[in-house]
């Protein structure tokens, strides 16, 4: 199968860039395009998102991962937590906007018309509060939040971060102290209808599929099984494994550990049955 992979910048929300890459299949185009969103203190190349792409790129499904503009990354250094002020003043909102701007400049510059999201953790979320985009076809959420609002510190912990207008979350790989500004709590507060995961996959009105490890300690199983509870969709869940499925940053396997194969090809049957 001939395929291709070119990386390329969109401007996203407050006209910032974020890389991307595109995984173009043969015959790729007469499909809709999948579109892979990562999770928090997370990029496109973290991990196994390559091979995942790889995978999905030869059953014959086009797919494009970018980095959400405000991850901490920048086009130079897609990698590297290197703009912790971008980090510091994302949020929420400003990711689900990326989205939006992403696939139309997909649209725009590759005239894909139809999409179908894949996010994982946060990004699960993300994804899902996207999908009522008359585009999208289809929602695959990998350990997805089923809610922003529990993801903010709560009570002292909130009043200490609006008095001091900053707390710091340490990253355990790479060491450093990412900031989060009180303006991430502010912009959340003045759209929570926009940002309700609950609502979103309540009105949903298209297939949304749930992967979910039964020992991911990070985004408890629960919230999975509310989000297909509440889509009326598809539960997987994936016994003897977590957060990742086995996957972790850096990783040097030629393959990808044997869980997340196991996701990867669910969705992609998944993707073949329904389409």
């Amino acid at each position: 199968m001939k395929t291709v992979k070119t990386t390329s910048t969109y401007h996203g929300s407050e006209g910032r860039e974020g890389a991307y890459d595109l995984f173009i299949a043969e015959n790729g185009s007469e499909c809709p395009l999948v579109v892979f969103v990562h999770g928090y203190m997370g990029y496109k190349d973290w991990g196994v998102w390559n091979l995942m792409a790889e995978a999905i790129q030869t059953a014959g499904f086009s797919i494009a991962k970018l980095n959400l503009t405000h991850n901490g990354t920048t086009v130079d250094e897609p990698t590297v937590f290197a703009d912790l002020e971008a980090f510091g003043n994302g949020g929420y909102l400003k990711e689900l906007e990326d989205i939006t701007l992403f696939l139309n400049h997909l649209e725009q510059e590759y005239q894909f018309r139809e999409f179908i999201l894949v996010g994982h953790s946060r990004g699960g979320g993300i994804v899902l509060l996207a999908g009522k985009d008359k585009r999208v076809k289809q929602i695959h959420c990998l350990s997805p939040i089923c809610s922003i609002a529990s993801r903010f510190p709560q009570g002292e912990e909130l009043e200490n971060w609006k008095t001091t207008r900053v707390y710091y979350r340490k990253n355990g790989r790479t060491g450093q102290e990412l900031p989060h500004y009180y303006s991430q709590y502010e912009e959340f507060a003045r759209n929570t209808d926009l940002l309700d995961i609950e609502q979103a996959c309540r009105t949903v009105k298209k297939p949304v599929f749930v992967y979910h490890g039964a020992e991911d300690t990070s985004v408890l199983p629960e919230e999975g099984k509310r989000v297909a509870e509440w889509s009326k969709g598809v539960l997987y869940c994936i016994e003897n494994t977590g957060h990742t499925f086995g996957a972790s940053e850096p990783w040097n396997e030629p393959e990808m550990p044997e869980k997340m194969n196991e996701v990867v090809q669910l969705i992609i049957t998944n993707l073949t049955e329904i389409l």
